[in-house]
């Protein structure tokens, strides 16, 4: 008997879903304080991510050098010229978004 596959379509619903449970869990853990578990949480994301080659959703930034959440506890905002900074307090790790169109429009 052959085995029954899941369809493409199906894998990437699942993953997206599991990925976005486990980083709403991981900002909840964050706020209460307990970090190890939200970078738990994070690093299982990121591997479901990268196992299913699923994107992480924009909205769930992460550290990408000690996997914290971004959370407005565990991160600072600034703007610089022509980019926001977004830094993480808990190793120093910055992100850099560019928004060079949204100054032109």
């Amino acid at each position: 008997m052959s085995k029954s596959r899941i369809r493409r379509g199906e894998v990437e619903e699942i993953a997206a879903a599991r990925i976005g449970k486990l980083m709403i869990m991981s900002r909840k853990k964050a706020a209460d304080g307990d970090m190890e578990l939200a970078r738990r949480y994070v690093d299982l994301a990121r591997r479901i991510s990268m196992r299913t080659k699923t994107k992480i959703p924009k909205e769930y930034m992460y550290c990408r050098t000690c996997m914290a959440p971004m959370t407005p506890v565990t991160s600072r905002v600034r703007l610089r010229a022509h980019r926001v900074v977004v830094t993480c307090t808990e190793c120093g790790g910055m992100k850099r978004i560019p928004y060079i169109r949204e100054q032109k429009g």
